[in-house]
């Protein structure tokens, strides 16, 4: 499981810096005519960088879900909000208001809850509150 997360967050932070990168790419157009943009967009390489981070992205994403379950794993992806935000407040300079950062901190709390309902599959087992995990029944027709 462990390999999976470090994986997932890699894959998480490529996708963040891919990001910054498209933004950054295309802050550089001065056209804002369509055609203009589309191609202008191929021949720059902050924008080609950003295709590329997603692409690796994506990959080590196909790990990852190889590995955990795809409603354990797809949630961590919300975190992509809280990197996306600080590289575009670090390298952009974008102004982030309080209110985003409360968002940002729900955000946090939300992969953290989420992260520790991370347990071993066991059948039979339900979590350690008590309750039953919610399971699909095995069709074995």
């Amino acid at each position: 499981m462990w390999i999976a997360l470090a994986v997932l967050l890699i894959a998480i932070m490529l996708g963040a810096a891919g990001q910054i990168c498209l933004k950054f790419g295309l802050g550089k157009l001065d056209s804002q005519a369509p055609f203009v943009v589309v191609t202008a967009m191929f021949r720059n390489w902050h924008v080609l960088a950003g295709f590329v981070a997603y692409g690796v992205s994506s990959l080590l994403y196909l790990f990852v879900l190889s590995r955990l379950d795809v409603s354990y794993a797809y949630p961590f992806v919300a975190i992509n909000y809280v990197f996306v935000t600080f590289l575009a407040w670090l390298i952009l300079k974008e102004t982030v208001p309080t209110l985003r950062l409360v968002g940002l901190a729900i955000i946090c709390t939300g992969v953290l809850v989420l992260f520790a309902s991370y347990r071993a599959p066991q059948p039979g087992l339900g979590d350690n509150l008590g309750t039953a995990a919610i399971e699909r029944p095995v069709n074995q027709g």
